[in-house]
Formats: C-alpha cells, structure tokens, sequence
C-alpha cells in the first residue's frame, strides 16, 4: 500500500472528529479512565484512534486540539517505540512463541506500514495464512509483569492490547485480575471489534469508546489522499462500496474491479445458466486466489447482491452502483423473486464465514455455485 498516515496523532486520523474531540477533552479536564475499550468494526479507526490518545496522553507539551508533535514523548510514541507505551497483542503461540517481545519488531512495522491493520493483515506479516492468532496466559503474565515496572518519565503509563478477543479464557481470567486492581497512574486501552467474544466481566471494567464506521465521504477523502490518480467518480464509488471500511476501500483501489466485476457476473451466468464446467473452471481459479482475495471477491459480491436486492424492492435511489455495475443491478435484480432473495444472500455469508475458517476455498466455492444456480432458476 501507498502513502503514509501518522497512525499516532489525531489530526492525522480520518474522521471521527466528535470522538477525538471528546477524547481530548477528558484527558484535558482529568477524567480518564482507568480502562478503555476502543470498539468499532473493520476498518474504521480503532487502533488510530487508541494510539491518538496515547500519544495526546504521553504528550509533554499538549495543545488544545492535539499532542505537539515535536517533543521527546511524541517522537518517541511516533515509532511505537515510546518506554511508557507498552503493546501486546495476539501471536501464533507454540513451545518457543508464547509472548509479544518476540515480534514487537515486526507488529511496529505492520502498524506503521498500515495503521488501520486487521488481523488478516497482521497473519500476512507473520507468514502464517492458515494459522490461528491468539494470546495465552504468558502475555497476560507479560502485561502484569510490565505494569509492575515504574513510569520511566514519571508520568503515566499505557498497557494497550489489540484485539483482546483473541485471548485464550486462561488469559482472560488473568487480564480481568489486573483490572480489578489497577496500577496507579496507568491507562488500559483494548482495542477490537468483537466485544461478544470477551468475558462480560472483563467489560464491566471497561469504559466503552464506540467507534463507527466511516462514512463514505470520508472514505472518499482518504482515497483523494491516498491515491491521487484515481478520479472523482472512483472515489465516490469506492467510498459507497466500501461501507466504511478503510481496509476495504484501499484494497479496491489497488486491485482491478474491473476484473473483479466481470469474474462475478461470468460466474453467475455460468451458475444461472447450469454449465457444470463452466463452474468448476471458475472454482479451479477461485481455489488459485490468495485467502484475501477470496475474502475480498465474497465481500464485493455481498455488496452487489445487496445492491441488486434494493433496485427488485424499487428503492433505486439508495442503489449505490455506478456504470457496469449499474447496468448489471438493473438486469440481475430481475431474477430476484419472493423464493430466491434471501437464500442468495445467506448462501454468499455463509461462505464467506466458512472461508473466515480456513475451508477448501475450491470445494467450498463449487458447492456455492451449485446453490446459487439452484436459487437462481427459482421461479416466483
């Protein structure tokens, strides 16, 4: 990817402009919380926003609107390499990987590369496609034994933990130990997006920063930043088809869509029309894609189904497609039906949950075409 946000200071964070304003203010006023959780859904600024604050937090010289930018603290917080500012975060655990330390060098990297990082990201670093992120019960014992340490410059100290719903219950237990009995003068910021899958206890101890996702505008405007050679209209068209996701947009910018739209209109005339070969042609090129292009292909047609879904239900003004795509919706939505709308959808969320675990993404995708060709030859 292109380009370079300062993932560490607010001015450089896309949007959210009342959060950060409120964020700043109570840091400013001496209301903060022993623990926070900085929850949104992909792509929208989570992590951002969580070292924003740290870095306004560690700041020896705050301004009004933002941390100075030039002072010891905030060069240092800059490179994520701040001695107050400690990081943990999920790992491939095994017998001689059961801590962060060990890949504290490449996680820096990874954030400063891309600051809006997910964990697909974060596997693609570590080389470990297949394999399953988690934190155990030695970084837990690692964030205690840290917290244990005194302020190196005196002040506070900040313990963030990205993506605590990747840690294993032994793990969580011990993190909800620490919370219980807070060190003084140290911020707690989790940063996710799955809040479902954290002990409610661990919550409970928690103030909830609710982050949305962006909307297309300024998705748009990062895309402008970003990519200065794309034109008006592809951002506008990515930023709607993004649905507030940063991650999403970038990588529709970077890859072909013409490509990508004309794999997905062939395939499902090939599975309208019943061409068996046809179909396992198609699967034998989907299982040769990357995990995340397969992901990426299963979320593009999700948001053209959905945008065939709105034009057969006659609301065309909230349609967000633009030239072929637009044509494709128009024509497409006609074999939309009372017996099959629903079912297509599932089936395409289904699989791309199914690819979210690690299934044969060949076997899974031939099955798929096989369904969706059944729903679509439904008769109203």
């Amino acid at each position: 990817m292109r380009g370079y946000f300062r993932p560490v200071q607010f001015s450089h964070i896309i949007g959210h402009a009342p959060l950060k304003a409120k964020l700043i203010g109570n840091i400013r006023e001496g209301r903060i919380p022993h623990a926070q959780f900085f929850l949104g859904p992909r792509g929208s600024g989570t992590l951002p926003l969580a070292l924003g604050f740290a870095r306004y937090l560690l700041c020896s010289e705050k301004g009004a609107a933002d941390s100075c930018g030039t002072c010891a603290s905030c060069k240092m917080v800059e490179k994520l390499a701040h001695p107050d500012l400690h990081l943990a975060f999920p790992i491939f655990l095994n017998e001689k990987q059961k801590t962060c330390d060990i890949f504290i060098t490449e996680w820096r990297e990874a954030v400063l590369k891309e600051p809006y990082l997910d964990d697909e990201l974060w596997r693609t670093k570590l080389e470990g496609e297949n394999k399953q992120l988690r934190m155990g019960v030695d970084i837990a014992a690692e964030i205690s034994r840290k917290l244990s340490l005194k302020s190196y410059q005196g002040g506070w100290k900040v313990m963030l933990v990205w993506l605590p719903e990747l840690m294993d219950p032994n793990a969580a237990n011990k993190l909800l130990k620490i919370l219980e009995e807070p060190e003084p003068m140290t911020a707690f910021l989790l940063v996710g997006h799955a809040n479902e899958r954290i002990l409610p206890t661990i919550l409970s101890r928690t103030q909830l920063v609710k982050v949305p996702a962006l909307n297309p505008g300024e998705v748009a405007d990062a895309l402008r930043e970003r990519y200065p050679e794309l034109s008006p209209e592809d951002t506008r068209a990515i930023g709607a088809r993004s649905e507030g996701d940063l991650l999403e947009a970038f990588a529709m910018a970077e890859k072909s869509e013409e490509e990508l739209f004309v794999f997905f209109r062939d395939w499902l005339r090939a599975c309208y029309g019943n061409k068996i070969p046809d179909a396992v042609d198609f699967g034998d090129h989907f299982g040769k894609m990357g995990r995340e292009k397969q992901k990426a292909f299963m979320r593009y047609a999700l948001y053209l189904i959905r945008q065939c879904m709105l034009h057969w239900q006659q609301v065309p003004q909230l349609v967000r497609a633009y030239g072929e795509e637009l044509e494709f919706v128009k024509k497409f939505s006609t074999l939309l039906n009372e017996r099959n709308v629903s079912g297509i959808r599932e089936e395409l969320e289904t699989a791309h949950g199914h690819l979210e675990r690690n299934a044969n993404p060949k076997v899974l995708f031939l099955d798929l075409s096989y369904r969706v060709g059944g729903l679509l030859r439904l008769k109203d």
